[in-house]
């Protein structure tokens, strides 16, 4: 496994990826977006398969979420085989309930490529400037810890913006504000999808990787 390739996990597994265990020694990861974002987890696929990974057919799945109104969402995905060189992520990202967090460490394993990942993977759109990133999942410690990951690397000041769920429930999002969104962009723009770059407010097309 090369080290983009690691480096796009990383952005994935903060954002809507998933990975399981299976048994003591091995784990997989499944890789899941919005049907209207078909070229971003067809690229998704692609890498993965290009990188020598055994993977399934992009599958349509449906489900209801609970969280906002009980709206229905049609998603594509994939998944990998079970892999040992899977099984450092789950130990980075699965509690032993196996249940995904945030390593207390992320900020080691951050930088301009997996941040992009990130962005593209759950990143939302702010058309005055800045980018939101979709932490509904992780509870305040965890956000906490990333927001301070993103200061020590990358300088990015972030507030909290709040999100309002079913039964008045309340998720947390990051919010990168414009100035330091706009102070790394050419960085992050040159590991970004074309079909992405429109999170952070950019009409080109531009794609990298590797």
């Amino acid at each position: 496994m090369n080290k983009a390739f690691r480096d796009m996990l990383i952005g994935v597994l903060l954002g809507d990826a998933h990975i399981g265990r299976t048994g003591l020694d091995k784990a997989y990861i499944s890789f899941e977006q919005s049907k209207n974002k078909i070229e971003y987890i067809t690229y998704l696929h692609n890498l993965t398969r290009e990188s020598g990974f055994n993977i399934e057919e992009l599958k349509t799945y449906t489900r209801t979420d609970l969280r906002y109104s009980n709206k229905i969402n049609e998603s594509l995905y994939f998944r990998t085989n079970s892999l040992e060189e899977l099984k450092p992520f789950a130990e980075m990202f699965l509690n032993n309930e196996a249940q995904k967090i945030i390593p207390t460490n992320i900020v080691d394993f951050l930088n301009h490529r997996s941040l992009a990942f990130w962005i593209m993977d759950d990143g939302q759109q702010v058309k005055r400037g800045g980018v939101t990133l979709c932490t509904d999942s992780f509870n305040s410690s965890e956000i906490s810890i990333l927001r301070e990951a993103l200061l020590d690397k990358f300088n990015i000041i972030s507030s909290i913006h709040n999100k309002k769920g079913k039964n008045d429930s309340v998720y947390e999002r990051i919010y990168i504000n414009k100035e330091s969104l706009e102070n790394i962009k050419p960085l992050l723009k040159e590991h970004m999808h074309d079909s992405m770059l429109y999170k952070i407010n950019i009409n080109e097309n531009l794609v990298a990787f590797g």
